[in-house]
């Protein structure tokens, strides 16, 4: 195929400019065309990212090249007569991560507790309680869980929490009273101070969740709202979570806790389950957990 004068020349510039800069390690793309006047077919230049061709080079002139408009690109080398319209915008749980440019098309990014699944952001899926975070989610991929394994526990729903290791009760000089589960840490006797988020000490939260994880029914879960809250029937009803009747059972007794205002014993937990009619459910607590 016929290379122009103008042609060679140019490629020459180019190798010459390449020889200094090391990072320049390719001559110019080329495309062939066939001159509509001569007949000829010629190897003409492509126009650089952010350009665009305005005309096809002939056997005097090379390819002649435009930068783009605002808001339009080109990413590669080229030959087309129009820069491309950025046209990816950012959506509902998205940021900007690059803005467009002449050599770029916008680009958006799932922001944090978000990945990006079938071109929408969706949440982070939280690990149950008895799995921790394998790997953790990222603007790409979602979140990862693994069941914990024996010696270790969560008692969270989390998407960034790994499984615990369960405490070693004689390290601490202490008796073991309760073993850990994959859902609850163990249970160290005496009990120790120090509280959780709601004001609960350590054998309060473990009580607390051992009664939440007995698969008690609606009407089980009713009752003892009535007896722990002394309230009306409608009162109870307002504070009922439909469909999350384990937490439910945490909230009632997380708010009978504030309204005593003392620590809460297994004799007094025990006494409550037995006034709700709940013999079976406080003879386990009693077997289970030593006061």
């Amino acid at each position: 195929p016929h290379t122009s004068k103008i042609m060679r020349r140019h490629l020459a510039s180019v190798l010459i400019v390449c020889a200094n800069q090391a990072e320049c390690q390719q001559t110019v793309p080329t495309y062939q065309h066939r001159d509509q006047e001569t007949g000829q077919m010629l190897t003409c230049s492509r126009c650089p990212p952010g350009k665009h061709m305005v005309k096809h080079c002939t056997g005097q002139d090379d390819t002649l090249c435009a930068p783009c408009l605002e808001n339009h690109y080109t990413q590669f080398w080229n030959y087309v007569k129009k820069c491309l319209y950025c046209n990816t915008f950012c959506s509902e749980n998205q940021y900007t991560k690059q803005e467009c440019n002449s050599t770029h098309n916008r680009v958006c990014e799932c922001r944090d507790g978000y990945f990006l699944e079938f071109e929408f952001c969706a949440k982070h899926k939280e690990c149950d309680p008895g799995f921790g975070v394998k790997i953790a989610g990222t603007p790409h991929m979602d979140t990862q869980c693994e069941i914990c394994p024996d010696g270790f526990y969560s008692s969270i729903s989390s998407t960034t929490e790994q499984c615990k290791r369960h405490t070693d009760c004689s390290a601490l000089d202490l008796k073991l009273d309760v073993p850990g589960t994959s859902l609850y840490d163990n249970l160290c006797g005496p009990c120790q101070p120090g509280s959780s988020k709601e004001g609960l000490s350590k054998c309060e939260e473990i009580f607390f969740y051992f009664v939440s994880q007995q698969n008690l029914k609606q009407r089980q879960i009713f009752s003892i709202g009535k007896t722990l809250l002394n309230l009306p029937r409608a009162n109870i009803l307002e504070r009922w979570n439909k469909g999350q009747h384990q937490q439910q059972v945490i909230d009632y007794l997380i708010e009978w806790k504030r309204k005593q205002k003392k620590r809460i014993t297994v004799e007094m937990l025990v006494g409550v389950l037995k006034r709700s009619k709940m013999n079976s459910l406080a003879r386990k607590v009693s077997n289970k957990i030593s006061s």
